[in-house]
């Protein structure tokens, strides 16, 4: 029996997994590759010539819409889109079955645990496989059964084409009656566009009904002008073009129309058009700009609106030279916890009135991130830019009274020049970003210039981030494991999750250089969501293997643990892999709880799943110990550098034992961490800590290795 290759087409790392071992299951198909993306899917379909391609919708870079699109016309196979079970899903089906998708599944329905619902969806896909072939009477079966057995397969594929085009019909009316609009159809008779129908609550409010309209043209109900409007794009979708849009401004309203032509034998025979009212929209638009390009704390241009801005200066033939400074300031999260969010966003208002005081004429200041702000100073000498640099520090370092406070702010700021340094925008605002990081390494509250000095450790740091953009498709980050030992027992309890890097290109990478970089580009959410994974299944395949149950522990990083979809993600991970809730351990480290409010939110969240959460590197953050109780927090993690030397340091000692007598009475539990000697071991268990973890136990351990070490530790 010949095999089917799929290639698999999603930007989510745990989606292509299960999509892949859902294949894995029925021995009709084999995976020849993966992409993340359209153009990625472009290159594989020409590199490895698959049977099938299953691809999602949503994706960076090209969709899955507009891959579609290239395939059905440069490599015509049967392409299965997925997409969520949505509104938005609703319309997308509509859209890749227009465009030339064999098929379109919900990968919602691969989540219910439903197992008639694969059956559906690889049936489905073995069906979609077959329309490679010619047309099913050209085909020559010898078999009566298995001519019966494609015949029923292919009836069972054109029903459910045709109830999935019954829905988006359904969905089509529904937006049109919502939208009081109206459909149209019109031929061409004797030079005059004709209408042959047209219904709908637009009709009415121009006091029409179908009858009067049946048979007339657009001169007949409206000014000239209007009727002119409408029959020069009458005309373009009459000369075949796929897809005609178009608004008219009528009335003091404002109307959108999409027509597409309908062919017969390769000639249009009629023409069909919906048209709805966009007057609120259109107004809502206006006002979503703004709101879209400018930032709504402080009313300056947002990073939106500078990414154009800088587009449009670095263009071919713009010429004029400018510099941009990146300012930073200094030490503002904890300023922003000390104070309050509130107290924090009004500093943030009166530094930007202080900033738009020096702005003159074409000077442009944006706001483009939390406490980050950028200024372009144009037709400047390097004296000039200096003079505004020191200019713009002093101006932020005047004392600001905040409910009694006498606040002293500082600022770090990066410059970058154009034409000098770069010509493009993106590589602009890095270079003045990363000259912003030295002027905080150098001490904060000054200003440095990018240099070419600075390329080669830039160099390096771009080297990682695009190496990290393929690290997890290439499988080169493996997961760690160290030991968690209960004080008491001796025994192994836990095992928390290190990643590790060993790069082709770079070698081995510490976690402290790429980590920040994932974070910074949002890579984060995909490797931490792969570490999550990791971490769940090698647990259930130690519990697999009969091993004393241990709970894993998971770090998560800040952009993973307020990403909203957070809990979302634990739970599908949780129950893809079989893993029982009270064996995952959530960790996050203090200086993540700056936004107290949130914090609480997400940590209750996650306590309500039935998760272990854990405070990592205690002593080290901003946490207050008012806040600190109001976190359902099952442990804290003693930060390695208190406990490192505890031997022969009395203050790192009474550090320690104080954290650990505050967490009994606060009915935490404490892990100590960075535990080398047996001498801090036996001060450590005099203290009472209930967990240590460290080199004296055990270094960081493969998935098999840290088998091998429970086996052997927690031999009754």
């Amino acid at each position: 029996m010949d095999k089917t290759g799929v290639l698999i087409v999603d930007d989510s790392v745990l989606m292509r997994s299960i999509i892949t071992s859902l294949f894995e299951q029925d021995d009709r198909f084999y995976i020849v590759g993966v992409a993340t993306n359209g153009f990625e899917c472009l290159e594989r379909i020409v590199e490895l010539q698959p049977d099938l391609v299953i691809m999602d919708v949503e994706m960076p870079e090209m969709d899955g819409l507009d891959a579609l699109q290239y395939i059905v016309h440069y490599h015509p196979m049967p392409v299965v889109m997925l997409s969520s079970y949505t509104s938005e899903g609703s319309e997308q089906t509509f859209k890749a079955l227009q465009i030339g998708a064999v098929d379109f599944f919900h990968k919602d329905r691969l989540f219910e645990g439903n197992p008639h619902m694969v059956d559906d969806f690889l049936l489905r896909c073995k069906v979609a496989a077959r329309s490679r072939m010619p047309v099913l009477m050209d085909v020559k079966v010898t078999n009566k059964n298995t001519t019966i057995n494609v015949l029923k397969e292919t009836l069972t594929y054109c029903l459910k084409i045709e109830e999935q085009l019954r829905i988006a019909q359904e969905e089509l009316w529904k937006t049109i009656r919502q939208q009081g609009g109206m459909v149209v159809k019109f031929k061409q008779i004797k030079g005059e566009f004709v209408h042959t129908m047209c219904e709908g609550e637009l009709l009415r409010r121009f006091g029409l009904v179908p009858d009067m309209v049946f048979g007339k043209s657009l001169i007949d109900f409206f000014s000239e002008d209007i009727a002119e409007h409408h029959e020069e794009h009458y005309a373009k979708a009459w000369s075949g073009e796929e897809f005609v849009l178009y608004e008219t401004n009528m009335r003091g309203a404002v109307y959108f129309t999409i027509l597409r032509p309908i062919q017969v034998d390769g000639m249009v025979s009629e023409v069909i058009g919906v048209t709805i009212d966009i007057t609120e929209q259109s107004k809502a638009a206006e006002s979503l700009d703004f709101l879209v390009r400018h930032d709504s704390l402080t009313g300056l241009p947002n990073r939106n609106y500078l990414t154009d801005l800088l587009k449009k200066l670095t263009a071919p033939g713009a010429g004029k030279p400018f510099a941009l400074f990146f300012l930073n300031l200094d030490n503002f999260k904890i300023l922003n916890e000390t104070l309050s969010h509130e107290l924090g966003s009004y500093l943030l208002e009166i530094v930007a009135r202080r900033l738009k005081s020096l702005a003159r004429g074409v000077h442009t200041l944006a706001r483009v991130g939390g406490d980050e702000f950028v200024y372009l100073l144009p037709n400047c000498t390097p004296q000039q830019v200096a003079e505004m640099a020191i200019a713009i520090l002093e101006t932020i370092r005047h004392p600001i009274q905040i409910q009694g406070h006498n606040l002293k702010i500082t600022a770090s700021m990066g410059i970058s020049r154009y034409p000098e340094d770069a010509s493009d925008p993106e590589a602009l605002v890095k270079y003045a970003d990363f000259a912003t990081d030295i002027a905080k390494e150098n001490g904060r509250d000054q200003f440095h210039f990018y240099t070419a000095a600075l390329h080669e450790r830039l160099d390096q740091r771009l080297k990682i981030e695009k190496h990290l953009r393929k690290a997890l498709e290439r499988n080169e980050f493996e997961l760690f494991f160290q030991a968690i030992v209960d004080t008491r027992t001796d025994r192994i309890v836990g095992m928390e999750s290190l990643i590790r890097w060993n790069s082709p290109d770079l070698g081995r990478v510490p976690p402290n250089q790429f980590i920040p970089i994932a974070e910074e580009t949002n890579l984060i959410l995909d490797i931490g969501e792969w570490v999550l994974w990791e971490a769940c299944r090698w647990n259930k395949t130690w519990q697999k293997q009969g091993l004393p149950p241990v709970t894993v522990t998971v770090n998560l990083s800040s952009r993973q643990f307020y990403d909203h979809k957070l809990k979302e993600t634990i739970v599908r991970i949780l129950e893809i892999s079989g893993l029982t809730k009270d064996s995952l351990e959530i960790e996050i480290t203090e200086s993540m709880t700056m936004d107290v409010g949130r914090a609480i939110s997400t940590l209750k969240e996650l306590k309500q799943l039935g998760l272990q959460i854990a405070m990592d590197d205690f002593g080290t953050g901003y946490s207050s110990l008012a806040y600190l109780k109001e976190f359902p927090i099952d442990k804290l993690k003693i930060d390695q550098s208190f406990v490192k030397g505890i031997e022969t340091n009395p203050i790192n000692a009474s550090i320690v034992n104080t954290i650990i007598s505050m967490a009994r009475n606060m009915r935490m539990k404490v892990i100590a961490e960075g535990v080398e000697t047996e001498e801090a071991q036996r001060i450590l268990k005099e203290y009472d800590c209930h967990y240590m973890q460290g080199y004296y136990f055990s270094r960081p351990l493969c998935g098999e290795e840290a088998a091998q070490l429970m086996s052997i530790r927690n031999i009754d």
